[in-house]
């Protein structure tokens, strides 16, 4: 393994817990990111590399691509950076549609189209796309999840088009992901609008959730990392969803609502 790590929307939140674990596992890390003075406070903190990055912009994302390929080496890729709105079909306009799936989904593709032809010319790699849930009708949605679906898409397809020149290509899907995020704020506005105390809607939440707690970004690091290493070696166009169970198993009960089988 040579050369360095990229994190998109690195700045804080999820990003930045990715990075700070991939540092604390001993790679080179570059941060990127569209705020630049967030992303320099963000790099100084960690001891990483940074860059500002606007990955809907295609001359900036090949030319930041290619420097770091150039410079450094590009080993490694983790296309976390994208947007949320929290709108519903019927009130979103083209523009909403239009501006999430151009970094959503456009802008991971250009981002996985140029690590990958780094990577495939090394003859090595791994690309981490932050994905969702995707298997399930999310009110207010629409456009953030149909854009998460496209990266589903890609991220198999390409796994299997770079599989023999050494690159492997996943995918991890954070659940509910609490306090100190960008979704974390979605989750705020949310019950803003159904006009819920945060502490009603965050006991609704871990309802639903069978371990009874939010994801952490430091979770969805720690999942970024096993794909990283050399135990995910045999590992392609494969999906770690990092959800508590979310999804899966419907309301875990309270324990004592569990009757005692021994009695």
């Amino acid at each position: 393994m040579t050369g360095a790590v990229l994190v998109t929307g690195a700045a804080g939140g999820l990003g930045l817990a990715i990075a700070r674990r991939l540092i604390d596992d001993g790679r080179q890390v570059v941060i990127a990111d569209i705020d630049a003075a967030a992303v320099e406070r963000a790099a100084a903190g960690i001891g990483a590399q940074a860059c500002v990055l606007d990955i809907a912009d295609e001359a900036a994302v090949v030319e930041t691509v290619g420097a770091i390929a150039r410079d450094r080496g590009l080993w490694g890729l983790v296309n976390n950076a994208g947007v949320h709105k929290n709108v519903s079909v019927v009130a979103s306009t083209a523009q909403d549609w239009d501006r999430i799936h151009s970094i959503n989904a456009r802008g991971t593709f250009l981002m996985c189209r140029e690590g990958a032809r780094h990577m495939v010319r090394a003859r090595q790699g791994r690309i981490v796309n932050i994905v969702t849930r995707v298997n399930f009708g999310n009110p207010f949605s629409a456009a953030y999840m149909a854009s998460k679906s496209a990266i589903y898409a890609l991220t198999q397809c390409l796994a299997v088009e770079v599989a023999r020149a050494g690159v492997r290509v996943n995918g991890v899907g954070p659940g509910h992901v609490g306090p100190g995020t960008g979704m974390a704020r979605h989750f705020k506005a949310k019950a803003d609008s159904l006009g819920m105390a945060w502490e009603d809607f965050e006991a609704q939440v871990h309802k639903t959730i069978p371990l009874g707690r939010w994801c952490t970004p430091d979770d969805v690091g720690g999942a970024v990392s096993f794909l990283m290493g050399p135990d995910a070696d045999f590992i392609t166009g494969e999906f770690i969803y990092v959800t508590g169970g979310f999804q899966a198993y419907g309301v875990a009960p309270d324990p004592e609502q569990l009757e005692n089988p021994y009695g």
